[in-house]
């Protein structure tokens, strides 16, 4: 049995409704489909130096560079989503 409620679950909110920027929900989708990108780049040079042959010692170095190197690489975007979510906090707090 349908009811009004669930129907109106589904339906779009208006403009007029909205709480925040529009502009932030493609921001944040940017953002995360970076870090992704960045992740899985990181995992599979992690791979590569795990399967290569050769002194352990130098593959925990190389190791050990890559997740620097990771967090560097991330660091900007981590630091974007926290403004965007104290842009979004902002919207609420009126």
């Amino acid at each position: 049995m349908s009811t009004d409620v669930e129907h109106l679950r589904f339906q779009e909110p208006s403009r007029s409704n909205r709480v925040y920027s529009p502009d932030i929900l493609p921001r944040l989708q940017s953002l995360l489909a970076d870090l992704v990108d960045i992740d899985f780049a990181c995992q599979q040079k992690l791979e590569a130096i795990e399967r290569g042959r050769g002194d352990e010692s130098l593959k925990r170095r190389k190791i050990a560079q890559l997740w620097q190197d990771h967090q560097d690489r991330r660091a900007p975007y981590v630091a974007a989503l926290e403004d965007l979510q104290e842009q979004a906090k902002g919207c609420f707090e009126r």
